[in-house]
């Protein structure tokens, strides 16, 4: 594969538009690919310019192509869509795939979905794979063309016959989803698999997840990790942090904290925040790297503004201590109010315990109740415990209060 175009979408799905062969010996277009092989750029386009002068087609595409990535000259959008349609107009596919490309994206041209599905169409009908991906995408999603779910899947399905990485995965998506009709775990692991084994990262990790969760496919974590291996070591977040935590829980594989506090690590780095989480708490427990309390604070700090809620709870743990940062009550309660904003009954009962006892709030032994309350509900048998325990203190209409506002509360959960 010499070059590529990509489509991208909203949905996580891109369609690989044209790629390149070299031609031979004896093609007005040689002398400029040998330079372009080379990494002279300019020299393979003054070579193909001077051949696309003279009316080569292939040559055409090719300064075209060059144009549009700024290989050899500045990027120019109109002229790579010049250059483009010159060989498009005479049928030549890829330029018309990657014409089609630029109508839809609106550069160099005006922005046009039909006009794009019209240039994909007369390349798809030549049996260009890349050009039966991109038009089946229009119409699963009916941009350019009326949606037809049907018409989708014969195109995508062309593509995917003659190898169209992306045209496989789309297909995984579509089967996995079930759009179009039911869905099919079992055909889009199929699909996954075929597109996988053809370098698609994001579809090695489906697989591996897939194999992890039993989805679709017996449960076998050992078969999963070569697929999160590859996806991983092409830099697939959710893969890393996967391989992380199978490799902790040693579930299904050999525990390997060492391995999966450096996988974690990469995620982490990545901005995963789950793994910033795991990271966080590996540091603080010295489980697979050394204890460093600074570090473990510092990771749990940055999932915890992710959201994590977890990560929030930790960290408000790591304050009320003083652990690997500054101890700081009220900021912890902060942080426990988020967490338990998000449904976690152990900071429900960690805010009663810091009510009650006024600890960076203040002490409120009806709030203090109602957290406990909450948390019980929550399932958790030590706040149940402890809102009796304050209860008893609690006068009659200072308990009336007190359920009054566990009601308020729940209600706006």
């Amino acid at each position: 594969m010499r070059t590529s175009r990509v489509l991208p979408w909203l949905l996580p799905s891109i369609v690989v538009v044209a790629s390149l062969a070299s031609g031979g010996c004896a093609s007005p277009t040689y002398d400029g690919w040998r330079a372009y092989d080379s990494g002279d750029f300019a020299v393979a386009l003054d070579e193909w310019r001077a051949a696309a002068d003279a009316g080569d087609l292939e040559a055409q595409f090719l300064v075209g192509v060059l144009h549009d990535e700024g290989r050899g000259c500045a990027a120019d959008d109109r002229e790579a869509a010049r250059w483009y349609r010159l060989a498009a107009e005479r049928g030549h596919p890829a330029a018309q795939t990657n014409l089609g490309l630029l109508c839809f994206q609106g550069r160099g041209v005006e922005r046009s979905a039909s006009e794009a599905a019209r240039w994909y169409e007369l390349a798809a009908a030549q049996g260009f794979p890349s050009a039966q991906a991109n038009l089946g995408v229009l119409h699963l999603y009916g941009l350019g063309v009326q949606q037809d779910f049907a018409r989708a899947r014969e195109l995508l399905g062309a593509a995917a016959r003659a190898g169209d990485v992306k045209a496989l995965g789309t297909l995984g998506r579509m089967e996995y989803e079930g759009v179009g009709g039911t869905p099919d775990v079992a055909q889009a692991l199929q699909w996954f698999t075929a597109a996988a084994e053809r370098g698609d990262v994001t579809c090695a990790f489906r697989v591996g997840r897939m194999l992890v969760l039993g989805d679709g496919v017996e449960r076998d974590a050992r078969a999963a990790v070569p697929w999160l291996e590859r996806a991983a070591e092409h830099g697939v977040l959710d893969a890393q942090f996967a391989l992380g935590w199978l490799l902790s829980a040693g579930d299904g594989i050999a525990r390997d904290d060492r391995t999966a506090a450096a996988w974690f690590r990469r995620a982490a780095e990545g901005g995963h925040p789950y793994a910033m989480t795991h990271l966080g708490l590996a540091c603080c427990e010295g489980r697979g790297v050394e204890r460093d309390d600074v570090e473990g604070a510092r990771w749990l700090a940055r999932a915890a503004e992710h959201g994590v809620v977890l990560a929030q709870y930790d960290f408000a743990l790591a304050l009320l201590a003083g652990r690997g940062v500054e101890r700081d009550e009220h900021a912890a309660a902060q942080w426990l109010q988020r967490a338990a904003d998000q449904g976690l009954a152990a900071a429900h009962t960690k805010l009663g315990h810091m009510v009650e006892l006024g600890l960076g709030v203040q002490q409120d032994d009806a709030s203090a109740w109602m957290w406990y309350e909450l948390a019980a509900a929550l399932g958790d048998a030590d706040a149940a415990r402890a809102r009796e325990r304050v209860a008893a203190r609690l006068e009659p209409d200072e308990l009336a209060y007190a359920r009054s506002l566990a009601r308020t509360a729940a209600t706006q959960r």
